[in-house]
């Protein structure tokens, strides 16, 4: 496995801060990094490549969602014009991540219960949009990782079982399955358990604790959960996420790696 730490949208702070957050991550021995990206027409692709290779990094993956909460993009809207958007600006999300073998990252942007109270309306605008999509991230050999994200957020395919059948059903190349250890605490009736029987799908994983701040200061069992992905043979990507703290980043990024670096000597044994 290689793990990753989530930074933000570069172009939403210093580029000078997001260069140093990088060359620390290198330093703690970090393999790569995930970002956010709200929109690949407004991201500075050649200083972020540039990046990049100042420490040897690739770019493992990059998050969508922040377009719904910033844009209110969404595919589930009875808004056509809001649902072409969003499957355009999807499109060059796919075309940004195969300049750079990338992962995307795709859950919020189905939308909400408050964009479509009608929950079929908006699950079969979803599904044929994905199917569009997934379609043409195919041709271009481009991965969509389709992520459960819980219902407090989104208000449709919660769980694990349900994107998985979505992807199976869809039989794209281009849409697979991701997890989210912070949705699964929520939306699972087991933590390591919910993971047999979708190892050939699962393209990427989320690592995340249970109130969204640095690892071990939650109650999820980081030590057994990656004991299990390497039990059912995951050897692809974790991105650390860290979304509710009061430590600064790179605070963050060393408590991270300190409890990861100690749960990876535990589970190599």
């Amino acid at each position: 496995m290689r793990f990753s730490y989530v930074l933000p949208d570069p172009v939403s702070y210093s580029w000078d801060e997001f260069e140093s957050d990088l060359a620390l991550m290198k330093e703690l021995g970090y393999d790569a990094v995930e970002v956010q990206i709200v929109d690949p027409a407004d991201a500075n692709e050649e200083r972020l490549r540039k990046a990049l290779d100042k420490v040897g990094f690739e770019l493992m993956a990059f998050q969508t969602g922040i377009s719904y909460y910033t844009q209110g993009n969404c595919l589930n809207s009875p808004d056509a014009a809001v649902r072409k958007r969003t499957v355009d600006l999807l499109k060059r999300f796919v075309d940004f991540a195969q300049g750079f073998s990338s992962i995307i990252v795709f859950g919020s942007l189905q939308g909400r219960a408050s964009d479509e109270p009608d929950h079929q309306k908006g699950l079969d605008r979803i599904l044929d949009a994905m199917k569009t999509v997934g379609q043409y991230a195919t041709d271009k050999n481009v991965v969509i990782a389709y992520e459960p994200v819980n219902h407090l957020e989104t208000a449709y395919n919660n769980s694990i079982a349900s994107v998985e059948k979505l992807t199976r059903d869809f039989n794209l190349p281009g849409v697979q399955l991701m997890v989210d250890t912070f949705h699964i605490n929520i939306e699972e009736v087991s933590m390591d358990h919910c993971l047999d029987g979708i190892h050939d799908i699962l393209r990427h994983v989320h690592l995340s604790e249970t109130n969204r701040d640095v690892l071990g200061s939650g109650h999820w069992d980081t030590e057994a959960f990656l004991k299990k992905l390497r039990e059912i043979g995951y050897d692809g990507g974790c991105s650390i996420g860290v979304f509710n703290t009061s430590l600064t980043r790179q605070e963050c990024i060393r408590i991270c790696m300190d409890v990861l670096m100690r749960h990876k000597v535990e589970t190599a044994r």
